[in-house]
C-alpha cells in the first residue's frame, strides 16, 4: 500500500540510481500492477463499511486533524468522504443553501395557503351575501327568480316543497297566499292525502318550469312566521292553475273548509 502511495505521490526514493547519481525511473512490473489491482479491489469491498465509520468519534478529545485539500478516493462503489476533509466547505455551503431554500419555499407555501384561505373565506362571505340580497329582492317582488325544488325531507330545508301551498326558497318558508291546498302533514282522510300529494307535485313542477315572481300582499307573514306571497309567472298566478285542476281552492284569509267532505 505504501509503495502504491509513494508511486502516486511521485516519490522516487526507491528508484534505481544510475551512474553520476542520476535517477532512473522504473516502470512498475507485472507484480506491482497485480498488487495495485488487489489493493483496489480490497478498498472497493471495504468502501461501504468505511463510509459508515464515525471518524470524529475515533479522534481523541482536544486533537484536531486537518485533511489535505484536494485529496480523495473515487470508486464505483461510491466516494469516500471523511468529516473535515476534501469538499467540506463546499458541502457545508450546499447544505446551508438547501436549508435556506427549503425554509423560503415553506414560507412562500404558507403565505400562499393563507392568502388562498382568505380568498376562499371572502368568496364564501360574498356568495352568502349575494344569496341573501337575491332572496330579499325576490321576497320584495323584484326581479324574477328561479330555483330547483325538491320534496322536503329531514335534511336542512333550502329549496323544497312542504305541500301544495307551502315551500322553502333560499332557506325562507313561503306560504302561497291566494290558495289553500289539501293537508299532507297529516292528511285527515285518504282523499285528502291523494289530492295533497298531487297538489304538491303539481306546484313543484310549476315552480321548476322557469323563473317566477313573489308578489307581496298587505300582510307580510302569517301567525306561523311564513312569508305570504302570490307566486306569478307572466302575470298569471300559479295558484290559480292548481285551482283549475281541482287541486286547490281560492283563499283570501279566514277559516279554511275541510277537504274530506268537499266534492
Amino acid at each position: 500500500m505504501f509503495d502504491f502511495m509513494r508511486l502516486l505521490g511521485g516519490d522516487r526514493a526507491g528508484a534505481t540510481r544510475g551512474r553520476g547519481g542520476s535517477v532512473r525511473g522504473t516502470r512498475p512490473g507485472v507484480l506491482l500492477q497485480l498488487r495495485l489491482v488487489f489493493y483496489g479491489v480490497l478498498l472497493g469491498l471495504m468502501m461501504p463499511v468505511i463510509r459508515q465509520i464515525d471518524w470524529a468519534a475515533l479522534v481523541p478529545p482536544g486533537l484536531k486533524i486537518e485533511w489535505p485539500t484536494g485529496f480523495g478516493i473515487a470508486w464505483p462503489a461510491g466516494h469516500l468522504r471523511v468529516p473535515g476533509g476534501w469538499g467540506w466547505g463546499a458541502d457545508a455551503a450546499k447544505t446551508e443553501a438547501a436549508s435556506v431554500a427549503a425554509a423560503g419555499a415553506a414560507t412562500t407555501t404558507g403565505a400562499a395557503t393563507t392568502v388562498t384561505g382568505a380568498l376562499a373565506t371572502a368568496a364564501g362571505v360574498a356568495s352568502a351575501a349575494t344569496t341573501v340580497v337575491a332572496g330579499a329582492s325576490a321576497l320584495s317582488g323584484g326581479k324574477p327568480v328561479s330555483a330547483r325544488f325538491t320534496i322536503c325531507g329531514h335534511a336542512k330545508r333550502i329549496d323544497c316543497m312542504v305541500d301544495g301551498d307551502t315551500f322553502w326558497m333560499a332557506g325562507t318558508k313561503i306560504r302561497i297566499a291566494d290558495i289553500d291546498t289539501p293537508e299532507t302533514h297529516p292528511p285527515r282522510c285518504a282523499r285528502e292525502a291523494r289530492l295533497g300529494q298531487a297538489a304538491t307535485l303539481k306546484m313543484q313542477a310549476l315552480l321548476n318550469a322557469g323563473p317566477f315572481t313573489l308578489t307581496p300582499i298587505k300582510r307580510d307573514v302569517d301567525r306561523y312566521g311564513r312569508k305570504l306571497r302570490i307566486v306569478e309567472r307572466g302575470g298569471e298566478s300559479l295558484g290559480a292553475i292548481l285551482v283549475r285542476h281541482g287541486l286547490a281552492r281560492q283563499y283570501g284569509g279566514g277559516k279554511r273548509s275541510p277537504w274530506c267532505g268537499w266534492g
